[in-house]
């Protein structure tokens, strides 16, 4: 037999893993739609024009030869949904639900499975900027990953923009260095650059389960918002772990206010992201499930 190789990444499934793989896509979507989300499926390629107002790492690009434009294929399926908003769905009444389903192209995968060729399926809520959309999205989220019959699962909140907020505060000079430093957890280094603010900055960086004695000592809104949905885990998910990266570590370029990883077991990488974001004005909040990294754990 002649041995054809495939690009690192890239993979195919056959028989019993394709079938499996195909069923979690659709009970995922099916959680979605029977919660009255519109599908919607996207192109793979976009023109680099269309995201003109967003910065696009780690894509594979192109030329088109019919247009001469540069080509970008999407590496993330959210990003998408800002060139929809001012083209086909200008016209419709906010807020609106969407749902999705594609597969994304990484440049460079790091990780330890490395797969460059990811199939995400997310949901999203487009036009609201209440608090209850953050609780809902989390709870169509979860009941999604029941459906996939997930256990032992784990969630992690953080707040992107309360670093900065919480830096200007304080008064403190907001250096790269003490931001790098409170994002890797490098007490040393706060203690050196931070001073007399040090010791209140490690204790949030180094808290993740205590917020409600956290939410007493610091009295800005962003806390008391992760304070209210840690309730809401509390009270709807009782059997799910809840955590706090209060200062998060920028995973994300889009999210603000709030964003959450989702981990199941021992497994090292977030089986589901989300959280909130702006597309132009309009306030958003979603949920992206990783079905590549599902097919390591079920």
């Amino acid at each position: 037999m002649t041995k054809k190789l495939l690009p690192v990444g890239f993979y195919d499934l056959l028989f019993d893993e394709a079938e499996k793989n195909h069923r979690n896509i659709n009970d995922a979507l099916t959680t979605f739609l029977r919660a009255g989300y519109r599908l919607i499926r996207l192109p793979l390629v976009e023109f680099e024009e269309n995201f003109s107002n967003t910065k696009i790492a780690n894509s594979f690009r192109a030329t088109d030869v019919i247009s001469g434009k540069n080509l970008v294929f999407r590496n993330d399926i959210t990003l998408q949904i800002s060139r929809l908003l001012t083209t086909r769905l200008h016209e419709e009444i906010l807020p609106m639900k969407l749902c999705y389903v594609g597969d994304v192209l990484c440049a460079k995968n790091d990780e330890l499975y490395a797969d460059r060729q990811q199939t995400q399926v997310g949901a999203e809520i487009i036009g609201c900027d209440e608090e209850k959309s953050n609780f809902e999205i989390v709870e169509i989220l979860f009941a999604a990953l029941k459906k996939l019959q997930l256990k032992n699962l784990l969630i992690e909140f953080s707040l992107p923009d309360f670093l900065e907020k919480f830096l200007h505060e304080k008064g403190i000079k907001n250096s790269f260095e003490l931001r790098d430093a409170i994002m890797q957890k490098n007490i040393s280094l706060i203690r050196k650059l931070a001073k007399e603010q040090a010791e209140a900055i490690i204790q949030i960086a180094l808290s993740n389960s205590n917020l409600s004695e956290m939410a007493q000592k610091i009295s800005f809104p962003q806390v008391q918002k992760a304070q209210r949905i840690s309730g809401f885990m509390k009270k709807n998910f009782p059997e799910i772990e809840v955590r706090f990266d209060l200062f998060g570590d920028h995973k994300s370029s889009y999210h603000h206010e709030l964003s959450f990883d989702v981990f199941c077991g021992d497994f090292s990488y977030p089986v589901a992201r989300g959280g909130r974001y702006k597309i132009g004005k309009t306030d958003a909040v979603g949920a992206t499930i990783y079905m590549n990294r599902l097919r390591k754990i079920l």
